[in-house]
């Protein structure tokens, strides 16, 4: 009788600090999912231009870095915008762009659903099958909070050089810009947010 006492005593005291535990812990809320999971490894140069559109709407960092080929990387600005620019576009590698894209990702918060990223009129030259010119009309629009530049549009023609890294996927070793018509072009929204 007395092994049964000691028992149920024993077994309660193991209840009272096992839910006195489960009151210490609260549960948690699953993980939501990893917000890089938009990303395709593009195979083809048509993965990474998705890639590229929606990295830039939705600002997505990670994303657009992923985009070109880091060591080897040039933006080339529009000619009419060079000519007073030279300091600056003359030399732009990956670190500018980074830099761009980091200020825009500040300035852009929080992201806007309107943004959007629009090629039209793509035309592709293959050179070899691991690399290939890619030129098309674009329209951009990118919506962001620096009062000091209004526009949110932007126009003109790019031409991107992309070629395969040693992992088998495309990326953008350099960028064109060609400002069409007066609206703003993607050099100016360049020049505007590297410095900022």
């Amino acid at each position: 009788m007395k092994n049964i006492k000691i028992r149920i005593l024993h077994t309660s005291l193991i209840i009272i600090i096992l839910m006195g535990m489960n009151a210490c812990f609260s549960e948690r809320s699953p993980n939501k999912p990893d917000e890089n999971t938009s990303w395709i490894t593009p195979t083809e140069p048509a993965i990474l231009i998705e890639n590229l559109k929606k990295a830039f709407t939705k600002l997505d960092l990670n994303n657009y870095r992923r985009c070109f080929l880091v060591e080897r990387f040039s933006f080339r600005a529009d000619n009419t915008l060079l000519a007073n620019n030279l300091g600056l576009f003359s030399v732009w590698n990956w670190d500018n762009e980074n830099q761009f894209f980091n200020n825009l990702n500040r300035a852009g918060q929080p992201v806007n659903a309107n943004n959007q990223f629009q090629l039209t009129n793509i035309r592709t030259i293959n050179y070899t099958i691991d690399s290939l010119e890619y030129t098309a009309d674009y329209m951009v629009s990118v919506y962001h909070q620096d009062t000091a530049f209004s526009a949110v549009n932007f126009s003109g023609l790019l031409t991107f050089q992309m070629k395969r890294n040693r992992q088998n996927e495309w990326q953008i070793v350099t960028w064109q810009d060609n400002k069409t018509k007066p609206a703003t072009c993607l050099t100016e929204l360049r020049q505007h947010f590297f410095a900022r």
